[in-house]
């Protein structure tokens, strides 16, 4: 019945709240986190000191030599996070417009929709205030059935269930830009942690020095993976099935289930309003003896 109208308009509400905050946190923590990479790597290439261990003789005999190779390799990591950092940038500015696009089309297509359900669901309580306490043909001649056939003209519905029905193209746009980001992010984190510590591998011929290296790590590389290692923790998966649940709810739309109820109420509700509509047009023609029969008045489809 009704309930079904009522369930659908819930589950586009929801919809509608979770385009219209979209997934900005999420990608503001992951922007923000691989921002303070980029960051930190291209203050440590400006300044090589950084880059090798703390003390002991390693760092005396090798500084140069190794800070200039470390140098190299990081610059091969910065570029990287230089790139994510695009990718993050641009993905957020590319999911922001489709996100808002579904916002506003599913806030425009469903207050079309309130409209004519909210004046269908009235119709019943309009009726019964405007027969309550009408028993003489001259009371029944003043019921105003105007605001009745108004409300079963029922507005537009094909519109804006169809207008909902072609968002799909709107959220698939969306989840390719997040599904191409987070395959960036994976990607990087799958890379970056292995190529920190191996920009930090002693070249030959100090290999053999690398165990005292590792004993004594520059406090940059320790620095990098932590950042790396919380970045781990940002996922862009529950946008990816928010959005995809968001897709399910919109491709699987059964136009014909949210009309179906919608018709059958008005169908029944239409018969009962000609009825009455008579029935006041023959009070205002009689004449004394008694008031027009309103028998056979039933009440509304369910």
């Amino acid at each position: 019945g009704m309930g079904k109208v009522e369930e659908f308009m819930d589950q586009m509400d929801d919809v509608m709240a979770k385009a219209r905050d979209g997934p900005g946190m999420i990608l503001k923590a992951a922007q923000e986190q691989v921002d303070g990479i980029q960051k930190k790597l291209e203050a440590a290439l400006a300044d090589p000191s950084s880059l090798v261990p703390s003390g002991g003789g390693v760092a005396a005999c090798a500084a140069g030599y190794y800070g200039g190779e470390v140098a190299k390799k990081l610059r091969a990591v910065s570029d990287d996070t230089s790139g994510l950092v695009a990718v993050m940038t641009k993905m957020a500015e590319d999911v922001q417009k489709p996100m808002k696009d579904l916002a506003e089309g599913l806030e425009k297509a469903l207050s079309q929709l309130e409209g004519s359900v909210k004046g269908l669901a009235k119709l019943p309580k309009l009726i019964q205030q405007e027969m309550q306490g009408k028993d003489s043909p001259d009371d029944i001649a003043k019921i105003d059935t105007a605001p009745m056939k108004k409300a079963l003209d029922g507005g537009d519905m094909d519109g804006p269930l169809s207008a909902i029905g072609g968002m799909k193209g709107v959220i698939e746009g969306a989840i390719a830009v997040l599904k191409s980001g987070a395959e960036a992010l994976q990607g990087f984190l799958e890379s970056a942690p292995g190529a920190v510590r191996s920009a930090f591998d002693l070249p030959a011929p100090l290999c053999a020095l690398q165990s005292v290296l590792m004993s004594q790590a520059p406090q940059l590389m320790t620095d990098l993976l932590g950042m790396l290692e919380k970045l781990e923790g940002v996922s862009l998966q529950p946008v990816m099935d928010a959005m995809n649940g968001t897709m399910d709810k919109v491709a699987n739309l059964d136009v014909e289930q949210i009309k179906a109820p919608v018709n059958k109420f008005m169908e029944s509700a239409k018969e009962l309003v000609e009825k009455l509509d008579k029935t006041v047009s023959g009070a205002k023609l009689a004449s004394g003896g008694g008031m027009p029969s309103m028998g056979g008045m039933g009440g509304f489809g369910k």
